[in-house]
């Protein structure tokens, strides 16, 4: 009898421990889905708390914006630093002296513009971070501004070098010329990242429902890269022209072997093409009815130039005042960022017709 009882004893109490091991499951089955609703807001809080530090479009379009701004302020520091002799206010580089980061009480004024305008660096470079920092946060993902914010973002220090060399060779006029013209490019650089940066706010302004827009032909494209070339050659000529000229950044600079008329004279040719070349432009997609944007691009170039064009000429025959100088190189900027603006206005809309 006890070899018997005993297995129904055991299997009673297996029977209790099955029935005891599902009551447990149960419980926790039961628990599980207020678990994961307890979860739940500790997630999206922290997903929440991500996004606050996300730009909006109205916010990455400011960002972009500064950069712009901070790139064509520096050209009109830079400017002064070379207007009033102060290129060697520093002699060294990255120091200002052989021993110093900052001016030192030996040196002359020229030291507080030269070193002013290093600082300035920084303002740009906090800009410019700012702008990527942005653009790598941005969503929806915007994959278009990534290349155009990092080389913004690469220009500067690559500027920075460019400026230490100018120094270093004690402001030999070629390397003068290359910092200028490397400051145009990050001018550009900054110009496509801002102009693309209001990709919804310029589809919004060329929205028409009563009548579509029209492809725009890609020999208008072709038109607008040949302005923007030319932009750059009536840039490089002036390089030459400053640097022929009397305003080197230091009394002891020395400066291009060539008559300053000579090469002045091919300068103002190529601003009177350029002129003719960006009338034409704006008159052409004025015709067709293009793009508003577009169309404000063209015209605005047109009348950058124009003004350009009467400040190059007071200068000229006023024998270059350092006011109407600095105001020709703000200038200059200035008409690079609507050449520019002018080539990512035209490349918005592809094109249906073949050439």
């Amino acid at each position: 009898m006890l070899p018997i009882s005993r297995p129904q004893t055991q299997a009673g109490g297996t029977g209790a421990s099955e029935r005891a091991t599902a009551r447990t499951i149960e419980a926790v089955m039961s628990a599980s889905p207020h678990a994961s609703t307890t979860a739940a807001p500790t997630t999206a809080g922290s997903i929440a708390g991500s996004d606050r530090w996300r730009p909006t479009s109205s916010g990455l379009r400011k960002l972009t914006a500064f950069a712009l701004v901070a790139n064509i302020a520096i050209v009109a520091s830079g400017g002064l630093v070379r207007l009033t002799d102060s290129g060697l206010g520093c002699p060294s580089w990255p120091d200002c002296t052989g021993n110093s980061l900052t001016p030192t009480r030996e040196l002359s004024w020229h030291k507080y513009v030269e070193f002013g305008n290093r600082m300035f660096t920084y303002v740009v470079l906090i800009a410019v971070v700012a702008a990527l920092v942005g653009v790598l946060r941005a969503r929806p993902r915007r994959p278009d501004l990534k290349i155009w914010a990092w080389l913004t973002f690469l220009g500067v220090p690559a500027q920075a070098v460019m400026g230490g060399i100018t120094v270093l060779t004690h402001l030999n006029p070629w390397a003068v010329a290359a910092h200028f013209v490397l400051s145009m490019c990050l001018v550009s650089s900054a110009t496509v990242l801002w102009w693309r940066s209001r990709g919804s706010s310029l589809r919004a302004d060329d929205a028409r429902p009563d009548r579509p827009l029209p492809a725009l032909h890609p020999l208008f494209r072709r038109l607008a890269w040949m302005t923007w070339t030319l932009t750059y050659l009536v840039v490089a000529a002036g390089t030459v022209v400053t640097g022929s000229g009397p305003h080197a950044g230091d009394v002891t600079a020395k400066r291009i072997p060539i008559k300053s008329e000579t090469i002045s004279q091919l300068h103002a040719d190529l601003v009177m093409l350029l002129v003719g070349l960006a009338i034409a432009q704006a008159i052409a997609v004025t015709a067709i009815r293009s793009e508003p944007a577009l169309r404000r691009t063209t015209r605005i170039l047109v009348g950058a130039l124009v003004l350009q064009a009467a400040v190059g000429f007071a200068q000229y025959f006023d024998k270059l005042p350092i006011g109407l100088v600095e105001l020709h190189m703000l200038g200059a900027a200035c008409i690079v960022a609507a050449a520019t603006a002018v080539v990512a206005a035209s490349s918005t809309r592809e094109s249906a017709i073949t050439p």
